[in-house]
């Protein structure tokens, strides 16, 4: 049986997003993108790509990128949705094999102070591999998701999710274990 290729649409989508990617200097060996190439920060240290990205922006483009000193690993076979924001100031490690919904927001920053006497939070954020952010979700800094952990949409993580887990409402909270053989991947 043969593989299915992309549309035409798709082909063409993913080659102007390689070629943007490449000239901001990130290396990337295989992107593919459905609508509009993300839009880049590349301020930071380091904005690393694994192979097979997949990015999505038929109705908003997604936004990737790093901040001053900041450090963006993406692992190999992540899909970013339409209207996402993963943007590094510290440091955000993204696994393998991780799907990341529509408008979901990523970021280890607050950007200012909530309060006068309130220092502006900034802390890494890692993100293992099989884990999937539904549509919406917030991701704060400091926060650990475990593998093959589950974030719910709306969800806003405010504390780090142990493996296997289904993390869910405001702030989320773990509400099931899921049961994740070993060698599962998603997607």
């Amino acid at each position: 049986m043969r593989k299915k290729l992309p549309p035409l649409r798709v082909v063409a989508a993913s080659a102007r997003c390689w070629l943007s990617l490449r000239a901001r200097g990130v290396r990337v060996s295989s992107v593919r993108c459905d609508g509009h190439s993300p839009v880049l920060y590349t301020d930071g240290q380091a904005l690393v790509i694994g192979p097979r990205l997949s990015v999505r922006g038929r109705t908003a483009r997604a936004e990737l990128g790093t901040r001053e000193d900041g450090t963006l690993t993406l692992g190999a076979g992540v899909y970013v949705n339409q209207g996402a924001s993963i943007v590094a100031t510290d440091s955000i490690t993204i696994g393998d094999h991780v799907r990341i919904g529509d408008y979901a927001a990523i970021h280890d920053s607050d950007y200012h102070p909530a309060a006068a006497d309130l220092p502006m939070r900034v802390a890494p954020i890692v993100i293992e591999d099989d884990v999937w952010i539904g549509r919406g979700a917030i991701v704060m800094p400091g926060v650990r998701i475990g593998r093959g952990s589950v974030v719910a949409a709306g969800a806003v993580v405010t504390r780090s999710v142990p493996a296997s887990s289904l993390a869910a409402g405001v702030p989320a909270r773990v509400i099931r274990e899921l049961d994740i053989p070993d060698g599962w991947r998603r997607g």
